[in-house]
């Protein structure tokens, strides 16, 4: 008679399986389950919906890769990195280390999962109505710190991805590969239903940067005007939060 095991184990038992195939631990829990040696479909078909969920977040990135390579660098990420959250939908956060391993010399092949990640994320982030001008009056400038969208990704790459991203999503001609020694900044957001993808230069980043991470906007223009003009600083400041006004990245003052 086969041992009847506790709910708790035989899913641990099952769940390590699905994780590491072995043909004796397979006999044992087809044995308890008593199913015979049908269980292997369980494990081709959690391997299956783990590639195409990886295939579906990063679209752009398994066109570029082609089809075999892009299953085999998934099931390379699936077998070091089994999903460990309650949704299928939240998997292949790393992936992008993944493919930087396995492509130490295209950088291009995992920023351009990262954009796709991003862009993702970009459309399940909470919503939030942006501000226009008329929601600067009355800011207290000496203290009010920039909110931004809650949607909004900073990215920071090596390559042209976002180029290639565009060009793969616009179905146009991919320009070539592009590698710079500095990395520049792109940002990802979400206005409306739409993605919205561009570059920032060092001025634009260190706002942006500095305002998620809750400095005042006073406190931004004074270190700007560290390295030069106070007044230049100033104006710098003023004229990239009136663009992100235009753009809708802003949601308000903290």
């Amino acid at each position: 008679m086969t041992a009847v095991l506790p709910l708790a184990e035989l899913q641990q038992k099952f769940s390590a399986w699905l994780r590491e195939p072995d043909d004796d631990r397979a006999r044992a829990l087809a044995a308890t389950l008593q199913v015979g040696p049908a269980i292997v479909v369980y494990q081709n078909n959690y391997r299956v919906s783990l590639v195409e969920a990886l295939r579906e977040t990063h679209k752009r990135c398994a066109a570029w890769l082609g089809d075999d390579a892009f299953a085999a660098a998934a099931a390379h990420h699936i077998d070091a990195h089994p999903p460990s959250d309650w949704t299928i939908d939240a998997y292949g956060s790393t992936f992008h280390a993944t493919l930087r391993e396995l492509w130490r010399d295209d950088p291009e092949v995992a920023e351009l999962a990262m954009i796709d990640r991003a862009v993702g994320d970009a459309f399940v982030t909470a919503d939030a109505v942006p501000i226009d001008a008329s929601g600067l009056a009355g800011v207290d400038w000496d203290y009010a710190a920039i909110r931004p969208v809650p949607s909004l990704r900073l990215l920071s790459l090596r390559s042209n991805a976002d180029a290639l991203w565009l060009a793969l999503a616009a179905g146009e001609p991919v320009p070539a590969v592009t590698i710079s020694d500095a990395p520049g900044t792109v940002m990802v957001w979400r206005q409306g239903f739409e993605p919205v993808m561009r570059r920032a230069d060092v001025t634009e980043t260190l706002m942006v940067e500095r305002s998620m991470a809750g400095a005042s906007f006073a406190q931004i223009c004074d270190e700007m005007a560290s390295s030069g003009d106070p007044a230049e600083a100033v104006t710098s400041a003023g004229t990239v939060l009136g663009r992100w006004l235009g753009e809708a990245l802003v949601a308000g003052f903290a």
